[in-house]
């Protein structure tokens, strides 16, 4: 039975689908139909005008016996051609006036007006016939031509038709592959038609037995049907045009009207036939469901006892209230943690038990929170019990339950043990204070240090120099001059190291004072390329400084902004082969902050590096300090040195192509010029 039901919905489903599609066929049609009619009014519109203006400007011919100055110059433009972009152009191509032997007596658009004896405009005139086409001219354009004998009888007026406009025109117009459109007389000859044709291009009067015609008195048919000239559907309008033996005839393949039609059937059959797979699996679904309700009911039942069942084994301690705080229901633990039976506590106020709230203060908080959680908010606080002699810290939760109406019904209690979380916090508090111990001792550490050793250092610096110019004598061997190079070099090296683990071990205990002041960032730029340029030329790079004119003071410490440019040059110089570029470039960025950047053509930085080298103590490969030097803590300080301007450091890099390095200073430490008034600052 509800299978039957099923088939029948599914077959009702596909009756209406192919109601549909039917009616969208017919609509598709008779729009066919409707532009067809549009179009050959419109087509008929214009074959009467020309064909109405030629008829006119014959008779002026005729009257007046020679052709007027302007169309001469109208006919010479037609018989130029149409242009790349002027349509069809114009139909009216040579306009004459010819003696009875056939001497041209006035012409426009013709090229040789000497004698048209023997052509077919002569052969016109013997017959005075009115109107004659189509015919082929010389150039290989199909032409028709309109008479009309002079008033003084000596000789004929003519106007050739450029048959081809038409055909032009009739191409232009988007029907669609399978159609045409024809322009014929009323003895089937047709004269222009839109598309090629192999009958037609061979013989105009192939279709003449097959075009339509129209009784006397109809101006327009609308025809539907098998078209026996090309085997094909077709629909189409013909169209009378008035005032002529002339008809227009728009005929559109059914294919190319119903292409959108063939589209939408398929794509309704799809959706059918998906509509039809979903019924046909939520019935299988609902007679699944409706044999399985009635073990659904039994398996709900079991369910209930099951949960119970879970209530009671739960180790939370868990409870169901009423909304004026009287107990309803208790799981074993909450029973365990009251050191009461369940009948004893159920009935009775929560707070009144001692287990859960041990004194009158705990009390009177538990049933403060009681009420605010029956005002439907939901409560959630930490307490503590005392459970087998021991204190407990425990995190409670009271949740409000609405029913339908939006009012609270039911309010669950649930207790956890957080006794261990918040001793774990504890110790964590006091191991992060232990940390912030050791850092204070690092630092105080690293100062102490850093004092200790530059003392030294700075008299190992001072004394080789003083051997290095033999202040006080020359040294003997000339290897002494060396060991002292050697140890003054070393000295210095360590003497920056110990700057920099200091200057880092400032940075990150945040102690690390800017002096700041307003300074020309080109003179600083200028002092910095200065002291690089020896390295730079003793490794064969070549340093170079392009600051913008005009460059706005900057708000800095100006031995920060000294140490950040030395380090990036000193990097720059040293990561670039011989023969290579260094370049330092500062302007005004589009926020009106300053950017410098240090631009290199060396060796690069891998894309999986850029993210680390800027840590300390971290280089781009294990292999930069062995064949390079350095510590890997200059790219640190320096991006920490321009966050305290409420700067950025950026890099930008591509191995083998060379590095990028910018520094960009915000817009409130860049001095805007002062406004010029009158000549005066």
């Amino acid at each position: 039975m509800r299978i039957g039901l099923l088939m029948a919905v599914i077959a009702g489903f596909w009756l209406v689908a192919y109601a549909d599609l039917e009616r969208a066929r017919d609509r598709a049609v008779q729009d066919g139909l409707r532009q067809t009619g549009n179009l050959s009014r419109l087509l008929e519109e214009d074959a009467r005008r020309v064909m109405s203006v030629t008829a006119r400007t014959l008779y002026a011919l005729a009257e007046s016996g020679r052709i007027p100055a302007h169309l001469m110059t109208e006919a010479a433009k037609a018989d130029a051609g149409p242009g790349p972009s002027s349509g069809p152009g114009p139909a009216l191509r040579t306009l004459l006036i010819m003696a009875p032997d056939g001497r041209v007596r006035q012409a426009a658009g013709l090229d040789s007006p000497e004698s048209l004896a023997g052509t077919v405009p002569f052969e016109i005139a013997r017959t005075e016939a009115a109107f004659v086409g189509p015919y082929r001219d010389p150039d290989g354009g199909w032409r028709a031509i309109l008479s009309r004998p002079l008033v003084d009888g000596g000789g004929m007026a003519m106007a050739v038709i450029d048959l081809d406009r038409f055909a032009r025109l009739y191409a232009g117009q988007d029907i669609g592959p399978r159609s045409i459109i024809l322009l014929y007389g009323e003895d089937g000859v047709v004269l222009a038609y839109s598309r090629a044709s192999r009958l037609l291009d061979a013989d105009r009067a192939a279709f003449a037995s097959i075009v339509p015609r129209l009784e006397p008195g109809e101006t327009a048919r609308t025809l539907s049907g098998f078209d026996p000239s090309e085997g094909r559907e077709r629909i189409g309008t013909v169209r009378r045009v008035a005032g002529w033996p002339l008809y227009v005839y728009v005929r559109v393949g059914t294919d190319d009207v119903l292409s959108g039609w063939y589209d939408d059937r398929w794509k309704r059959i799809l959706e059918t036939a998906a509509v039809s797979v979903v019924l046909g699996l939520l019935a299988l679904l609902a007679l699944r469901q409706l044999g399985r309700l009635e073990t659904t009911t039994l398996a709900l039942r079991a369910s209930e006892r099951r949960s119970q069942a879970l209530f009671d084994s739960s180790f939370q301690i868990m409870g169901l209230l009423s909304p004026d705080g009287r107990v309803l229901a208790l799981n074993r633990p909450a029973c365990a943690l009251a050191g009461l039976p369940p009948e004893a506590l159920v009935g009775h106020p929560a707070w009144e038990f001692r287990g859960w709230a041990r004194t009158d203060e705990l009390a009177n908080a538990f049933r403060n929170s009681i009420d605010k959680a029956a005002s439907g908010r939901f409560v959630r606080y930490e307490t503590d019990v005392v459970a087998d002699g021991l204190t407990r810290v425990m995190d409670v939760s009271i949740k409000p339950v609405h029913d339908d109406a939006g009012a609270v019904t039911l309010l669950v209690v649930e207790a956890r043990d957080i006794t261990e979380r918040v001793e774990a916090a504890e110790r964590l508090a006091a191991a992060r204070d232990q940390a912030e111990a050791a850092n204070r001792a690092k630092s105080a550490f690293l100062a102490t240090m850093s004092h200790e050793l530059r003392t030294p250092l700075n008299a190992i610096i001072g004394f080789s120099e003083i051997m290095l110019h033999e202040l006080f004598g020359p040294l003997g061997s000339p290897r002494y001059h060396d060991y002292a190079r050697h140890v003054q070099g070393s000295g210095r090296h360590l003497l920056d190291l110990i700057n920099d683990v200091l200057d880092m071990s400032k940075l990150e205990a945040g102690r690390y004072t800017l002096d700041e002041s307003w300074l020309a960032p080109a003179a600083a730029i200028d002092d910095c390329r200065a002291l690089s340029v020896v390295p730079a030329e003793s490794g064969g790079v070549a340093l170079t400084a392009d600051c913008a004119p005009g460059l706005p003071d900057l708000l800095a410490d100006e031995r920060a902004l000294r140490q950040v440019l030395l380090n990036l040059l000193s990097n720059a110089v040293k990561f670039t082969p011989r023969g290579g570029r260094v370049a330092v470039t500062a302007g005004v960025d589009t926020a009106g902050g300053l950017a410098i950047a240090v631009r290199d053509t060396g060796i690069g930085i891998p894309a999986d590096a850029l993210a680390r080298i800027m840590e300390p103590f971290q280089q781009a490969d294990s292999s930069i300090p062995g064949r390079f030097g350095g510590t890997g803590l200059g790219l640190s300080i320096c991006r920490d040195l321009i966050a305290l301007h409420d700067g950025s450091l950026s890099i930008d890099s591509e191995p083998g192509r060379g590095t990028t390095v910018t520094i960009r200073f915000p817009a409130a430490r860049v001095r805007q010029p002062v406004a010029v008034e009158d000549g005066r600052a």
